[in-house]
């Protein structure tokens, strides 16, 4: 006898939320920028791929020459950071894609703000299920906390939920990008 599967529309089902995976060397990178900055925000872009739900962080961009650099505030230099995309897909073959941001929160805590939630929702209009990566602390201290986004749809706002980072060794012939930085 067959058994019948009742199942709910595509658009009602949960689906399971992003794992992000951070390369060692992205999460080094990352700390080394923050530390180089501090007491100064400093970000930028997380580089990598997408397999379904997951997110595979392998490389980042810096926040570039022109960067502004504030103690509660960061603005990249944007012109700069697609030029270095750009650089990052082609060297890849177009392996290595964006994923979302990172940025530092000098003395602060590994949390959203407002700016924050908002910047990650309006990213989500562009970029299927970004993420967000914030490292907060000073010195040799410095603790990582991961976000990701789903875009608004007709009624439902964005939705932004904390993400547990899973921290694994890329192997070497894995493409990577922006690592020397810091």
């Amino acid at each position: 006898m067959e058994q019948r599967q009742d199942r709910a529309p595509s658009y009602l089902r949960v689906q399971q939320g992003v794992t992000i995976w951070l390369s060692h060397a992205v999460q080094g990178a990352i700390v080394r920028l923050a530390r180089a900055y501090f007491p100064l925000e400093v970000g930028g872009l997380l580089l990598g791929w997408r397999d379904d739900r997951e997110r595979i962080v392998t490389g980042l961009v810096g926040p570039g020459p022109g960067a502004l650099h504030g103690r509660s505030a960061f603005v990249p230099d944007h012109a700069w950071q697609v030029a270095q995309l750009h650089q990052a897909f082609s060297a890849s073959g177009g392996d290595l894609d964006y994923l979302g941001d990172w940025h530092s929160h000098p003395a602060g805590v590994a949390q959203l703000s407002p700016v924050d939630r908002t910047t990650l929702a309006r990213i989500a209009r562009r970029v299927p299920d970004p993420i967000m990566v914030i490292a907060a602390g000073s010195g040799h201290d410095w603790t990582l906390g991961s976000w990701s986004g789903k875009r608004a749809v007709l009624w439902r706002p964005a939705v932004i939920e904390e993400r547990s980072l899973r921290p694994f060794s890329a192997p070497s012939e894995w493409s990577s990008f922006g690592l020397d930085q810091g």
